[in-house]
């Protein structure tokens, strides 16, 4: 995504510690958002008071969140009333007027999204198309042979046994992101070699990686050897921490057996 330039700011200072929120915005908008909603609003509204560029790969990297979840999040508050987005004709966003919540404020607020990088976003856009997010299928009473094997080498993992809600990440990584269970394997090691046993974060690196294309063990050990994509430009070279953390192994045969005594 292309950088965000902010024109028409409100009147500001480059050494002002403070931004400025609505009451209107904290009495009737804050309460029915979610966290990644509330944390792009407020980030758009603190960069345009600083005058600040920023660009829509930057707030995920800056949150931890998917370029998806950061678009999704513009088009609610849209869908509020709080900004409105200014479009291609293939979608592409272009700009971002931020409302006024309040009679007597300057005009509607400005940001404009460099042309330059909009064909590069539309590619990305085709390729996300495979890891749009349907609502989760219900978890089978009667798990088949395979999704007990899955299962089970995910709980190794986590240390416990799943919950519903867990198990039915774990299946859509599988049916719906198409990973391969090997490829599902590599994911709980890297996520939990990095301390991360939380599945809403397992998820949304799963999405990651089907967003830029990962469909093997192979591409997606190379994309973690490079590290997180804020920490890119930092000095390389440094050990990776999860590099140490050894591919498990399993006796499948006595894995059956466990399972069939469960």
């Amino acid at each position: 995504m292309g950088e965000v330039a902010f024109t028409d700011v409100l009147d500001s200072d480059e050494d002002m510690d403070s931004t400025a929120i609505s009451n209107i915005f904290i009495d009737e908008y804050m309460k029915d958002a979610n966290d990644a909603q509330l944390k792009i609003y407020l980030y758009l509204v603190r960069t345009m008071s600083q005058g600040r560029t920023t660009s829509i790969t930057e707030m995920a990297d800056t949150f931890n969140h998917t370029e998806k979840e950061v678009v999704r999040s513009l088009v609610y508050w849209e869908n509020h009333g709080l900004l409105t987005l200014q479009k291609d004709e293939r979608g592409n966003i272009l700009g971002i007027h931020l409302n006024d919540l309040e009679p007597g404020q300057s005009e509607s607020q400005v940001i404009s999204i460099s042309a330059a990088r909009q064909q590069k976003a539309a590619k990305r856009t085709a390729a996300r198309k495979s890891a749009a997010k349907p609502e989760k299928k219900p978890v089978p009473d009667t798990p088949d042979k395979e999704s007990q094997e899955l299962l089970f080498v995910c709980e190794q993992y986590i240390g416990k046994p799943l919950q519903v809600s867990e198990m039915q990440t774990i299946y859509y990584i599988r049916d719906e992101l198409h990973f391969s269970p090997d490829l599902i394997d590599y994911l709980m090691q890297y996520c939990v070699g990095m301390g991360k046993r939380d599945f809403r974060y397992i998820e949304k690196v799963a999405i990651n990686w089907a967003e830029e294309g990962i469909t093997t063990v192979s591409q997606a050990k190379n994309e973690t050897a490079r590290g997180p994509k804020k920490k890119r430009t930092a000095k390389t070279g440094a050990a990776n921490s999860f590099n140490r953390f050894e591919q498990n192994q399993y006796d499948f045969d006595e894995l059956e057996k466990k399972l069939l005594n469960q």
